[in-house]
């Protein structure tokens, strides 16, 4: 799973490629590069918010 590095949001996709590499665009904070967080689906549960313990 891809992630912003500047807001963490999951909102970011490929917007260039080729020989440069690729680019990436977030939609929340409309950073725009090459550096994203890769993050594994067991660690990004811990981002979710927990629900009460009643």
């Amino acid at each position: 799973m891809l992630r912003c590095p500047v807001c963490k949001s999951r909102e970011i996709f490929p917007v260039a490629g080729g020989y440069m590499g690729q680019v990436y665009l977030c939609k929340n904070c409309k950073y725009r590069g090459s550096f994203v967080l890769e993050i594994d689906d067991d660690e990004a549960k811990g981002d979710e918010p927990e629900e009460p313990v009643k």
